[in-house]
């Protein structure tokens, strides 16, 4: 699973083009997205690339466990977050017998993740800023529902809901979808910044 240049990556690089002004450049750029583009959904969408996407994340270091497809809720005949592995064997079992299910990864253990849900989520998480609350961001998943996913260090601490209107806390005891899963609506979780491994302490596999 290739790590690619992150929408944050490609947005810095379109408002430099942008302020050159050359033409050539832009038409270029936006060439280079569409492709970008249709050459990733091509890949996430052939048969398999959800389990090799939950192998990639188990050779790296990061337990999974699978959720119902499309859907949130852990596979039935597991018991979640509780079945957490890195174990490639067991991961393969799960997807080849299931191609379609969703991938989960447990909170608490190297990352937490701060859940932001619109419409009021996006406001909340500026006050939390402005607060200095917030703290330095090691990953961020655009959500289906264009909310956000932001990867956090471990803190310790468990889940809290409603911090704010429109934020959660994941910590220990619980979990998220991780792309390239797929929600009900049938819109990907997406990588808008690749989940920095290094400050983990683990290698991409």
């Amino acid at each position: 699973m290739a790590i690619e240049p992150s929408d944050d990556e490609l947005l810095a690089r379109w408002n430099k083009i942008l302020a050159d002004g050359d033409q050539d450049k832009i038409d270029a750029f936006l060439a280079e997205v569409d492709t970008h583009d249709a050459a990733r959904e091509a890949r996430l969408t052939r048969p398999g690339a959800l389990g090799g996407a939950a192998e990639w994340y188990a050779a790296s270091g990061i337990a999974v466990f699978p959720c119902r497809p499309q859907g949130k809720a852990p596979l039935p005949g597991t018991h979640g977050f509780k079945d957490a592995t890195t174990d490639l064997a067991q991961v393969r079992a799960w997807w080849t017998a299931t191609p379609e299910a969703n991938i989960g990864l447990p909170t608490g253990h190297g990352f937490d993740v701060i859940d932001i849900d619109p419409p009021h989520g996006p406001l909340s998480v500026l006050d939390l800023r402005d607060a200095g609350l917030v703290p330095e961001v090691i990953g961020k998943v655009i959500t289906p529902r264009c909310g956000d996913h932001l990867y956090v260090r471990s803190t310790g601490d468990g889940n809290t809901s409603g911090i704010l209107p429109g934020i959660d806390y994941r910590g220990l005891g619980g979990y998220v979808v991780a792309p390239p899963s797929i929600g009900p609506n049938g819109v990907r979780y997406t990588w808008a910044r690749p989940l920095d491994l290094a400050a983990l302490g683990v290698k991409a596999a």
